[in-house]
């Protein structure tokens, strides 16, 4: 763990010292709420749809302190979402209800792609959403706002132990272009160093450990640690693992543990309203590892095995029991390991489960949060989603299509961690798969969250 004065609380990084102050819990992208107890599911008891929220569209849920839950939101250009510019916006929800209670105006943001926001350790809301960064007070008051220099979206941020904030843009999602760090001052956001740009693209969000940023970029993992005394943003040269292979396409975000870093391939795929049969690359998905001393000791395994595998997101990682988990999106696979020594070790694996979002972990309580989509076969081949696919999301914004979904419904699935047993499940009525950022809740519940839905789950 991080020598951060707030380790215990947050994992790294100087977030506010409350749970799930970032999106994954952390910039380590754990996917764990530190310092907080799990759900305890016993026998006999199941999840229950406590509230359901028409919330198109929406990127993120983070926490502040106890009752105070944040969402990213955005609206969408018609047409190509990716192709028009948008606009982003802050909402400060009620935790029960999860009606808006403070909303930020809706602000500039240039092109779409998923961005993030973040509570710093300093008490403000940070928000990177397309080429702005801006600073809000926990009342959602505008304090600080930045162009940023590089005239794409840029997918996020980490904070470092020391406060500044780290982005980088993305060519989402053909990663075919290079990407330009920036390392932001969080008084002012403007560049503390010269920006750096590197050799390839990324599309993947950065993960830290408060010290060093860890970068998958579209061939090599990159390790980069801000150098104040000269002045620079420094790239390490004696760690960068090449995982790039024929026939797989780039990864996505990584978890970096005491000892390795953890991430999945093969993350470009034609996803639409499921990431289920859209992967574009005919090989199969794999997990990717690496110790963080020795850049020789690169591993890899599949995930499912199955042609056509993709993903968008981090794995999860349990340090307590060495538990991994990885997903085939594409393939609708979820799969365990152990990691004993540099080796993993089978654990469990289930199939037909559509997972494709981000996870939460319980270690205490050895629970795994995952969602399940279940929708119409024949929707997903390649003939109707070419004719339909346009003609469908635009019905996605009319919202009794969002309330009373057709084609298909996501479900929140509770997982015994060690086992893959099922523990709980309630279906959400939201007809897009959720691929985006859940939050624990404050008292035995979830907040689940899609492009197109929010819903407040609990234990009952």
């Amino acid at each position: 763990m991080s020598d951060n004065p707030l380790s215990g609380v947050v994992e790294a990084g100087a977030y506010w010292p409350r749970p799930w102050s970032g999106e994954d819990g952390g910039p380590r992208r754990l996917c764990r709420p530190e310092s907080q107890t799990g759900l305890g599911i016993k026998p006999g008891e199941n999840l229950t749809l406590e509230v359901f929220r028409d919330t198109f569209a929406a990127d993120m849920l983070i926490r502040r302190e106890p009752g105070e839950l944040y969402a990213l939101r955005h609206d969408m250009p018609k047409g190509d979402p990716l192709a028009g510019d948008c606009e982003g916006w802050v909402e400060k929800l009620d935790p029960k209800t999860l009606q808006p209670l403070t909303v930020t105006p809706r602000f500039a943001a240039g092109r779409y792609w998923p961005g993030g926001i973040a509570a710093h350790a300093n008490g403000d809301i940070y928000m990177i959403f397309g080429c702005w960064a801006r600073r809000f007070s926990p009342s959602l008051e505008l304090k600080a706002e930045r162009r940023l220099p590089v005239n794409r979206p840029y997918n996020s941020f980490v904070i470092l132990d020391t406060g500044e904030l780290v982005t980088k843009d993305c060519d989402a999602p053909r990663g075919e272009a290079s990407s330009t760090f920036s390392v932001l001052d969080p008084e002012t956001l403007e560049s503390v160093v010269p920006e750096l740009e590197i050799e390839e693209g990324s599309i993947a969000r950065l993960a830290s450990d408060g010290k060093s940023v860890t970068c998958v970029g579209t061939r090599s993992v990159l390790r980069l640690s801000l150098d104040r005394e000269a002045g620079r943003l420094v790239v390490d040269e004696e760690w960068r693992p090449h995982y790039a292979r024929n026939g797989q396409t780039f990864g996505w975000d990584p978890v970096v543990s005491d000892e390795h870093v953890f991430w999945m391939d093969n993350g470009q795929n034609s996803v639409d309203w499921t990431m289920r049969d859209s992967g574009s690359a005919s090989s199969p998905v794999r997990l990717w590892w690496c110790r963080q001393d020795d850049q020789d000791s690169l591993r890899s395994v599949e995930i499912s095995g199955l042609p056509y595998g993709t993903e968008s997101n981090p794995p999860a990682w349990d340090p307590e029991r060495g538990v991994v988990v990885a997903y085939d999106a594409g393939n609708a696979v979820v799969r365990a390991w152990k990691l004993v020594g540099d080796e993993l070790e089978p654990l469990w694996r289930l199939d037909d489960f559509a997972h494709a979002g981000h996870l939460i972990v319980f270690p205490d309580t050895r629970e795994l949060v995952v969602q399940d989509f279940r929708d119409i076969e024949f929707t997903r081949k390649a003939g109707f989603r070419r004719v339909f696919r346009r003609g469908i999301q635009s019905l996605g914004r009319h919202s009794i299509v969002r309330r009373y979904p057709l084609i298909g419904h996501d479900s929140v699935v509770v997982l015994d961690l060690d086992t893959g047993d099922e523990k709980a499940r309630v279906k959400v009525p939201s007809p897009s798969q959720a691929f985006l950022f859940p939050a624990p809740g404050f008292d035995r519940d979830l907040y689940y969250l899609s492009m197109t839905s929010m819903a407040r789950v609990k234990v009952g």
